[in-house]
């Protein structure tokens, strides 16, 4: 597992220690728990996961992961040229420090007293455990919803840490996700267990401090495939268009779906090819039409 070229597929917890959060709040002995799949010596690709995803993304033959049919060997994300990674962003419940971790000062869980965490603390959080597993530098970060509002953070916070951002199904100021019980039951624990997330998505605003959003979207350095999918309610073709043609190096790409939202969790033929062309730098030079034709 320490050979260099050695494909392998790794889950763990990543031991950070204190984390001081935007709202002042100290959380002490923070965890993360990841999946690293690929090559060891190979160019990193960090992925963030949606409100109902983990950092399961791979998987195995017998409990495939979220996104197995993206990433995998052979596939858009090959992992036989990459090096995958990805964690249970911060405020999860699938082994990161959470609603479900022992609250220090009582003795019992969290639950519904865990502290505020925004998504800038997510990507906070990831950067330090991305230090702690030796890796410094990312090929491409790419994600949807919850996910694509930590890829827009990671652009703008760590400008120099990536090559290529790929925001997903996202709006750069949060649209409301409002009251979740209907998608995961109507258990405390469901609620507890998702509610971090759904605070950090609604508080969502890439330009809260920088001086707005087109402010903000100026910090990207990184190269940026901004993806809308057609008959999505919860982020609009037409904001997300808007907002990438802010950023500075960025391809907006449309993509024709039947699944909406969802889209980014499936249909992968209609848009995995755009990802694996766009990690080839020959490939960045020819005219945004490539990626529009290839989507459509």
């Amino acid at each position: 597992m320490t050979r260099k070229g050695v494909t392998i597929v790794e889950t763990g917890i990543v031991e950070i220690g204190h984390l001081v959060l935007e709202s002042g709040v100290v959380l002490v002995n923070v965890q993360l728990a990841y999946e690293r799949t690929g090559r060891l010596d190979a160019p990193h690709v960090l992925v963030c996961h949606a409100l109902t995803g983990s950092h399961v993304t791979v998987g195995t033959d017998d409990y495939p992961g979220w996104w197995s049919g993206l990433v995998g060997k052979g596939k858009s994300i090959d992992t036989n040229e990459l090096s995958v990674i990805s964690f249970n962003a911060l405020g999860g419940s699938d082994g990161s420090t959470g609603p479900l971790t022992v609250n220090p000062d009582t003795g019992e869980l969290y639950r519904n007293l865990f502290p505020e965490v925004t998504i800038r603390d997510m990507v906070h959080a990831e950067r330090r455990a991305l230090t702690v597993l030796g890796v410094n530098r990312l090929r491409a970060v790419i994600g949807g919803s919850l996910g694509g509002m930590r890829v827009l953070e990671w652009g703008i916070m760590y400008p120099e840490g990536m090559d290529i951002l790929f925001p997903m199904a996202v709006t750069p100021q949060s649209t409301k996700i409002g009251n979740m019980e209907s998608p995961f039951g109507n258990s405390r624990n469901d609620m507890e267990s998702f509610y971090p997330l759904i605070r950090a998505m609604n508080t969502h605003d890439i330009g809260r401090g920088r001086g707005g959003v087109e402010l903000a979207s100026r910090l990207i350095s990184a190269k940026v495939v901004a993806f809308a999918f057609t008959h999505d309610p919860m982020f609009p073709t037409d904001e997300i268009r808007t907002f990438a043609y802010m950023i500075p190096n960025s391809i907006y790409c449309l993509v024709n779906t039947k699944h909406g939202y969802e889209s980014f969790l499936t249909e992968f033929e209609k848009w995995g090819l755009i990802i694996k062309q766009s990690m080839e730098v020959a490939l960045w030079r020819q005219s945004k039409s490539l990626y529009l034709a290839s989507a459509l």
